[in-house]
């Protein structure tokens, strides 16, 4: 059965995959790599996925916390559903300066 959670963030899903694909593929590569590095290369290839999930984690923080505002301030506190009213985030924002987001 599909829910609504299964279904309400698929294009950030979607956009998720493709800036992943190489982060993922270096851990492919590191995981098919001789024993001596293989251990080295798979910590490094996995900080890289971690540090890139924790970043759009915080996106989409930002992004629901921005959508929920005017239920926030709503003299109404009408929480009626809001989460249905937050749109998919189908565009990523560019990468913070000094940020390790590429």
């Amino acid at each position: 059965m599909t829910t609504e959670r299964d279904t309400h963030f698929l294009g950030f899903a979607k956009q998720e995959l493709e800036d992943l694909k190489p982060d993922l593929t270096l851990l492919f590569v590191a995981l098919g790599s001789p024993l001596s590095r293989r251990e080295e290369e798979i910590a490094s290839a996995e900080r890289i996925l971690i540090e890139h999930l924790a970043q759009r984690a915080y996106d989409l923080a930002v992004h629901t916390i921005a959508c929920l505002e005017p239920y926030i301030f709503d003299e109404k506190h009408s929480w009626v559903e809001p989460i249905a009213d937050i749109p998919d985030l189908t565009t990523l924002p560019p990468a913070a300066p000094g940020s390790a987001a590429g």
